[in-house]
């Protein structure tokens, strides 16, 4: 809270910016919060592992001391927390919404499933009158005349939809023509998955709950300038 309230570099400013810079210096507070208290969760999982190692191989040879016995249960503990919480961050860093609690947020999953998206969408080749192209360049110069030959021609419409028929309450110009309420607007965050970020910026829908009434203001503003068509800073 008291990062987001904190005064802008700026005196004039729209809201588009005021609203990045915040989320900004919020992400890089958290970040810091989150080195110096809790670290990194990687290395203390593999400090924690190699403990665990260590004294079980002890145990092969002797009998563990009762404070042995203590500090591996202690550290054997910390690791099944520890890798929770790794398993946790990477569903949260990943960009997919299967991704299940146990699975790991690695490379090769994803270069495999960019693999299959890019054989998922390939067009192999396409049939232009009586020609077949295969080639790439062909088949790119063959979209593009087809689509600029049919840009800014009117099209005919072949069938026409009376929507008189479905009985539908008629709704006024100004009630299409408004910006979006506080009311849709905290509804769309609550539909936000609670552990994934719905962009770039990497807050999840956990934060905008639970931050809203410090951030709502700017979120509001933000909204409102869209709506008003006044986006200087998104030029």
């Amino acid at each position: 809270m008291q990062t987001w309230n904190a005064p802008l570099p700026w005196a004039h400013v729209d809201a588009f910016r005021t609203l990045d810079f915040k989320l900004r210096a919020t992400a890089k507070a958290l970040t810091s919060w989150s080195a110096k208290h809790i670290g990194s969760v990687r290395l203390q999982l593999a400090i924690a592992k190699e403990t665990v190692l260590c004294f079980d191989c002890a145990q092969d040879t002797r009998i563990l001391a009762p404070h042995e016995l203590a500090l591996r249960r202690k550290a054997k503990l910390c690791s099944f927390g520890l890798a929770s919480l790794q398993r946790t961050i990477c569903r949260q860093r990943s960009r997919v919404t299967y991704l299940a609690e146990g699975d790991a947020n690695t490379k090769k999953k994803f270069h495999l499933q960019a693999c299959h998206r890019s054989r998922k969408s390939y067009i192999g080749k396409i049939r232009l009158q009586d020609v077949e192209l295969s080639q790439d360049e062909d088949k790119a110069e063959a979209f593009f005349q087809h689509f600029d030959g049919i840009l800014g021609t009117p099209g005919s419409r072949p069938t026409k939809l009376d929507l008189s028929i479905l009985n539908l309450p008629s709704i006024g110009e100004q009630q299409l023509d408004h910006c979006l309420s506080e009311e849709e607007i905290w509804q769309t965050i609550l539909d936000i998955p609670s552990d994934k970020a719905p962009g770039p910026d990497g807050f999840t829908g956990a934060f905008y709950r639970a931050a809203w009434l410090v951030i709502k203001t700017d979120i509001l503003n933000a909204f409102h300038a869209l709506w008003a068509l006044d986006g200087r800073s998104l030029l």
